[in-house]
């Protein structure tokens, strides 16, 4: 009998350490999925890691770069002067301060301050003596054919402060030259702007445009690549020692683009109503293709809508000097509107015709590339 009930109480202990042990089990897998599981209600409201929340309805007002973002006050006052701006200028559609287009995707955002050029774009450098010698040179070379010490010294001369007639006749003969030399898909011996990259196992043609500062889409352009997702280990590109920049002179309404300080192209704007838009040096901290836009009246245009007043692409920018410190809001954008390029129209921002803001935005790389604004 002693024996018998010694039995039981063996298997009623073990029968009990068994329970609990199943039930630290249970407990344990429930809070490894709880930890694990993605609280995916949540993270479809939250906003892209470099832009601050809102709880207003998506694209209604764009998200700023928290980098940009002003205190909430300022915020606020900054919105109101934006719709009282609106309500003066009758309605032009245009983004100014904080009035940002949403895009449905998450835009490509800029971290830190990038390093302008050691020269800024369009900056003198030279007297107009050494300027004529280097521009006399620059010709001699180009007629020997020799492409890239022609650039170097027609740049040189570029940056001396040329007559406006010599101004014209360099820059077009360099607008040539960098077709020649950066955009096609030939790479000269000693060109210190581009080079063959040998493409190694596991890289991405964005993660190599990354290391080059430039955009992967110029790096698929110049090589003729049509999937960006497709290269071969073991193939060569051509890659651009990027970044590049962009100067706006307002008085000229035009917007040069430099490869480093190297001229490249040129194209016409579009600026702000009674000299509104800030000069000063800016950096490129975003750009979105194909926005959404409120315009300052109120009125939502999609993406997809041909009468969009931004059109296809939106560079936003943030002011670092000069008269532009500290402002956010402004961008350079499209328009639907191509017979405003060449006046002061806008409530701040640059416009550029439709070919030239496709082209421009495949130049301007966030977080490396920067604008320069003169009168």
């Amino acid at each position: 009998m002693p024996r018998r009930r010694m039995h039981r109480q063996t298997r009623r202990f073990l029968l009990g350490l068994t329970t609990v042990a199943a039930c630290l089990v249970v407990a344990g897998l429930g809070i490894r999925w709880i930890f694990s599981s993605e609280p995916t209600e949540l993270t479809g409201r939250v906003a892209h890691p470099q832009q601050s929340t809102s709880t207003r309805e998506p694209g209604l007002r764009p998200l700023l770069p928290a980098s940009a973002a002003p205190a909430e006050g300022k915020v606020q006052a900054e919105l109101e002067k934006v719709e009282a701006a609106g309500e003066a200028d009758g309605g032009r559609k245009e983004p100014a301060l904080t009035e940002i287009p949403s895009v449905a995707s998450k835009p490509k955002v800029a971290r830190g301050v990038p390093t302008p050029p050691a020269t800024q774009p369009g900056t003198p450098r030279l007297s107009a003596r050494e300027g004529e010698k280097e521009l006399e040179a620059g010709f001699a070379a180009l007629d020997r054919k020799e492409l890239v010490a022609a650039r170097t010294y027609l740049n040189n001369a570029l940056h001396s402060g040329l007559s406006p007639a010599d101004e014209k006749r360099v820059r077009e003969a360099l607008a040539d030259l960098a077709q020649q030399t950066i955009f096609s898909r030939s790479v000269l011996k000693d060109d210190p702007l581009t080079e063959r990259h040998t493409i190694k196992s596991g890289e991405s043609l964005a993660r190599i445009a990354r290391r080059y500062k430039i955009s992967e889409n110029l790096l698929a352009e110049i090589n003729g690549i049509t999937n960006k997702n497709l290269i071969r280990a073991g193939s060569t590109l051509k890659v651009i020692h990027g970044p590049f920049h962009a100067s706006v002179v307002k008085s000229q309404h035009k917007l040069h683009v430099y490869l480093q300080d190297v001229y490249v192209r040129t194209y016409r704007v579009a600026l702000g109503m009674d000299g509104s838009t800030p000069t000063g040096t800016w950096k490129v901290i975003n750009q979105l293709e194909n926005p959404d836009w409120v315009d300052p009246q109120g009125k939502r245009w999609h993406a997809d809508d041909p009468k969009n007043p931004i059109g296809e692409f939106w560079i936003g920018l943030e002011g670092i000097e000069g008269d532009a410190v500290g402002k956010v809001g402004f961008g350079i954008h499209g328009t639907v509107e191509p017979e405003t390029i060449g006046q002061d129209v806008s409530l701040g921002c640059v416009r550029l015709a439709a070919d030239d803001i496709a082209a421009l935005y495949k130049f301007l790389v966030p977080g490396a590339s920067i604008t320069t604004i003169v009168d």
